[in-house]
C-alpha cells in the first residue's frame, strides 16, 4: 500500500507561504485501526499523556536523544553522525508499539500513519514499529522533555527514535528503513529530523491486504515435517529451480517430488544420501493430497531420481494464483511434468504421504562427556530453564533481535555428563553437520558484545523465542543463544542452529589466519569454523584420511578487492582473470605460490582445519592446504597467512593495510640488507627496494 503525498506537499507549501497562528500543543492521541478497505474502523480509542504514563511502560530516563538534519557538504548520509545534530532533549514517552496494541496491533505488511494536528504525517512499516534495529531503536511518542510534561513546551506529543547510541542519524535511517519511509529535506537531502513528527494527534493502522501469503506443506513418512513456505522457496533457490514448460507455453518452477520424499523417507533428512534409493526400489506408495481432499498415488520406483515430477510453487516467475482459469483451487503448490495426465496434475497441494514404516523415536539432543546421554526435546524443556534477552549480528552486519530466549544453561547440560573443566572445550554440532568449538571461557559467557551492550552473558540451549517455540526456519527446535539482562548483541557465528550434539573435548587453542590483499582481514578460529560450517569442502586422501575445511578461493575472495568491506566472500572473477599469485605461508616461513586462474572457484584446493573430524596434529595445526591436484610439496601445513602481493597496497611493508612511517623504516632495512627483500615496498616499480622507495613511502604518508 502506498498513500499519496501530494496533500502533504501542499500543506507544507501553504505553511511556508502564509502566516499561521501557533497551534496548542497536543496532550492526547487518537488511535485507529482500519479494515483493508481503509475506511471501516475496526477499533478506536483516545488516550491522554497522563493515562500513558500511568498505564504503559515508560521509555527514557536521563538520556538526551538526537536526530539529524540535512547534511549539505560531503556525504549527505554522514555515517559518522557528526553534522547538524538536532537535540530532542532529555525525553520520556510511550513506545508507539504499545499504543498500537491498544487497538489490535499490527501484523507483518501493515503500515501506520502518524499525523500531526496541522495535517503533516509520516508513514512507517511494521518492522520499524515492532522489531526495530538497535541503531533505530523504538519509536517513542514523547510527552516529557527537560523536566516538563506537555503542554508546558510548544512541540506537544512528539516522535523520537530512541537509537542505541542516542543519535538516530541519516545513515541509520538508510540502513533501518525501506526507502518509502525516508524523509528527504527539499526532496533531496536525507534528514531523520523530518521523521520527528511534532504535535502528534493521531496514529492510524492500515491493514495491508496484499501482505505475503503464508502456507505450509505437510510431509508424512518415516518422520514428519511441516515445511513452511519460506523453507520450500529456499529449497527452490538452493537447487536452482527445476522448471517445466507446458503446451500453453507456461513455465512452472519448483522442486522435484523425489527431493521432498528424501526429507521424510528415513531419518537422514538433508544432504547427499537423503533420498533412500534402496527403500524406493523395494517400492512404496506416495500420495499427493489437495486441500479439498482430492488425491493421487504414485509408485516410489517411478519417482526415484526423476526430475520430471515437479512440485511447483511458481508460474511464469510469480507465485501460483489462488484459482485456475476454470475457478479451481491452484495455490500454493501444483504437481506438474511432461508425463502426467491432466488428472494427475494436482493443484492446491497441502500434504504428501509416504507409505513407509515410521522411524523409531530418536533423541533430539545427545550429550557426550564422561558418559553419553540422549534426550528428547520434551525432556530438555522439562529441565531448569533460564530466560533473558539477546540478539546477534550476521556477517552482513544485520542485527537480529534482541528477543527474549528461554532455554537450558549450557553448563547445566555439561554437568549431566561430568561437567566441563577450564582446561577443556565444548564442540556443538548441528543436525546439518555445522559445528563450532567453544573454549571454556566462551562456555561460561565470555563473549565480546556489540552495540554498547555488556555482560554478564549466559550461554543457553534455547527452545523458545519471545515465548514461542523456535521453528526450523529460525534454527530450531534447539539453538545456541548468548543471553543476559542487558540483551547483549554477539557475533552470529556463535549461535549454532539445529543443535543435535554437545561434546566435551580436550582444550582448544586459539589462532588467527592473516589474509592480505587489496584489504586485510584476520579471521580467528571461531570465525573460520563458522565459514567451514557454511562452505564445507572435503577430500579423502590415498590413506583414507578425510580432510575438511574451506575452499581456498573463498578466502581469497575476502581480500581480493575493497568490496569485501560489505560483501564477504565475494570473489572477483575479473581480477582473477587478469592474473595474480596467491601465496600460502606457514608459520615457519615456508610458502607456495598458486596462480589465481588455478585457484579461481576451485573447490579441490582446500584449507583444512580438521582431519577425520578432529583438529589437526602438531606440524599441520591449525590449518593445512590439501587437495587431489596438489603435489606433496604444495600441501603447506601450519598455515598462518594467505597473501596476494600484486593486490596489496604498494609500499605497505608491514602488510597492515595502510602506509605509515613504519613502512619507510622497513624499506630502509630491506635496502641495506637487514631483512629479506619484499617487493611490496618497491614504490618506484623498478624491481628493487632502495632508499628512494623509503623516501617515496614517507612522502606519501605526509601528503
Amino acid at each position: 500500500m502506498r498513500k499519496c503525498a501530494i496533500l502533504t506537499t501542499l500543506l507544507c507549501i501553504a505553511v511556508i507561504g502564509s502566516a499561521v497562528p501557533a497551534l496548542a500543543a497536543t496532550t492526547e492521541v487518537n488511535l485507529i485501526k482500519y479494515a483493508s478497505d481503509e475506511t471501516t474502523i475496526l477499533n478506536e480509542t483516545t488516550v491522554t499523556y497522563q493515562w500513558m504514563e500511568t498505564n504503559l511502560a515508560v521509555q527514557g530516563d536521563a538520556t538526551e536523544y538526537f536526530h539529524q538534519g540535512p547534511v549539505f557538504d560531503g556525504d549527505p548520509w554522514d555515517p559518522d553522525e557528526t553534522s547538524n545534530l538536532k537535540s530532542k532533549g532529555i525525553v520520556k514517552g510511550t513506545d508507539v508499539k504499545d499504543l498500537c496494541d491498544l487497538v489490535g496491533g499490527m501484523s507483518p505488511g501493515d503500515e501506520i500513519k502518524i499525523r500531526a494536528s496541522d495535517g503533516f504525517y509520516k508513514w512507517f512499516g511494521y518492522e520499524n514499529v515492532y522489531s526495530p534495529q538497535p541503531r533505530q531503536g523504538p519509536i517513542v511518542l514523547c510527552w516529557y522533555r527537560d523536566g516538563d510534561h506537555v503542554p508546558d513546551y510548544n512541540d506537544g506529543l512528539q516522535l523520537v527514535f530512541f537509537a542505541d547510541d542516542n543519535v538516530f542519524g541519516n545513515r541509520d535511517m538508510h540502513e533501518c528503513m525501506a526507502p518509502e519511509y525516508w524523509y528527504n529535506y527539499s526532496g533531496i537531502y536525507p534528514s531523520t529530523n523530518g521523521l520527528s513528527v511534532r504535535d502528534v494527534s493521531e496514529i492510524a493502522i492500515y491493514i495491508n491486504e496484499t501482505a505475503e501469503t503464508v502456507w505450509n506443506l505437510e510431509l508424512v513418512g518415516a518422520i514428519n515435517e511441516t515445511m513452511s513456505k519460506k523453507t520450500f522457496e529456499s529449497g527452490v533457490t538452493c537447487h536452482n529451480g527445476f522448471s517445466y514448460t507446458d503446451s500453453k507455453d507456461r513455465t512452472w518452477t519448483g522442486i522435484p517430488l523425489w527431493y521432498l520424499m528424501g526429507r521424510v523417507d528415513d531419518t537422514n533428512t538433508h544432504g547427499s544420501g537423503a533420498f533412500n534409493d534402496t527403500l524406493a526400489d523395494e517400492g512404496y506408495d506416495v500420495t499427493i493430497i489437495a486441500g479439498d481432499g482430492y488425491s493421487k498415488t504414485y509408485s516410489s520406483a517411478d519417482l526415484a531420481g526423476n526430475d520430471s515430477y515437479i512440485v511447483a510453487c511458481y508460474l511464469n516467475g510469480s507465485e501460483l494464483p489462488e484459482l485456475t482459469e476454470k475457478g479451481k483451487p491452484l495455490a500454493p503448490l501444483k504437481l506438474v511434468g511432461p508425463y502426467l495426465t491432466s488428472g494427475e496434475k494436482i493443484g492446491n497441494i497441502v500434504k504428501i504421504v509416504l507409505d513407509v514404516e515410521t522411524a523409531p523415536t530418536e533423541a533430539d539432543l545427545t550429550l557426550i562427556g564422561d558418559e553419553t546421554r540422549e534426550y528428547t526435546l520434551e525432556e530438555v524443556m522439562a529441565m531448569p530453564s533460564y530466560t533473558a534477552g539477546a540478539g546477534f549480528k550476521k556477517s552482513t552486519g544485520t542485527v537480529v533481535g534482541p528477543f527474549n530466549y528461554t532455554g537450558v544453561n549450557i553448563t547445566y547440560l555439561a554437568d549431566l555428563v561430568g561437567g566441563i573443566a577450564p582446561s577443556e572445550s565444548m564442540k556443538i554440532t548441528a543436525s546439518d553437520g555445522y559445528s563450532m568449538t567453544y573454549t571454556y571461557a566462551q562456555v561460561v559467557g565470555e563473549i565480546a558484545t556489540y552495540e554498547g551492550t555488556t555482560g554478564p552473558l549466559t550461554m543457553v540451549l534455547a527452545y523458545e523465542e519471545d515465548g514461542d517455540p523456535i521453528s526450523g526456519d529460525y534454527g530450531g527446535p534447539l539453538r545456541v543463544a548468548f543471553v543476559g539482562p542487558d540483551s547483549p548483541i554477539t557475533d552470529g557465528h556463535f549461535w549454532v542452529k539445529y543443535v543435535g550434539k554437545i561434546e566435551i573435548l580436550g582444550g582448544v587453542s586459539e589462532w588467527n589466519l592473516t589474509l592480505t590483499g587489496a584489504i586485510r582481514d584476520i579471521p580467528d578460529r571461531s570465525t573460520f569454523e563458522s565459514c567451514v560450517g557454511c562452505h564445507r569442502a572435503s577430500w579423502t586422501d590415498s590413506d583414507s584420511q578425510e580432510w575438511s575445511g574451506i575452499p581456498l578461493w573463498l578466502l581469497v575472495g575476502v581480500v581480493d578487492d575493497a568490496h569485501n568491506e560489505t560483501a564477504k566472500h565475494y570473489f572477483n572473477d575479473t581480477v582473477a582473470d587478469d592474473g595474480y599469485n596467491v601465496t600460502v605461508i606457514a608459520g615457519d616461513g615456508y610458502s607456495k605460490k598458486f596462480n589465481s586462474t588455478t585457484v579461481a572457484r576451485n573447490d579441490d584446493i582446500i584449507l583444512a582445519n580438521e582431519m577425520d573430524g578432529a583438529v589437526l596434529s602438531e606440524g599441520n595445526w591449525p590449518l593445512k592446504l590439501v587437495g587431489p591436484t596438489l603435489k606433496k610439496s604444495e600441501m603447506v601445513g601450519n598455515v598462518a597467512e594467505i597473501r596476494i602481493p600484486e593486490l596489496m597496497l604498494r609500499g605497505d611493508a608491514n602488510h597492515d593495510g595502510e602506509l605509515s612511517a613504519v613502512d619507510s623504516v622497513l624499506a630502509i632495512r630491506v635496502a641495506v640488507g637487514g631483512i629479506a627483500t619484499d617487493l611490496v615496498a618497491d614504490m618506484s616499480g623498478d624491481g628493487w627496494v632502495t632508499s628512494l622507495d623509503a623516501l617515496m613511502i614517507l612522502q606519501t604518508v605526509h601528503l
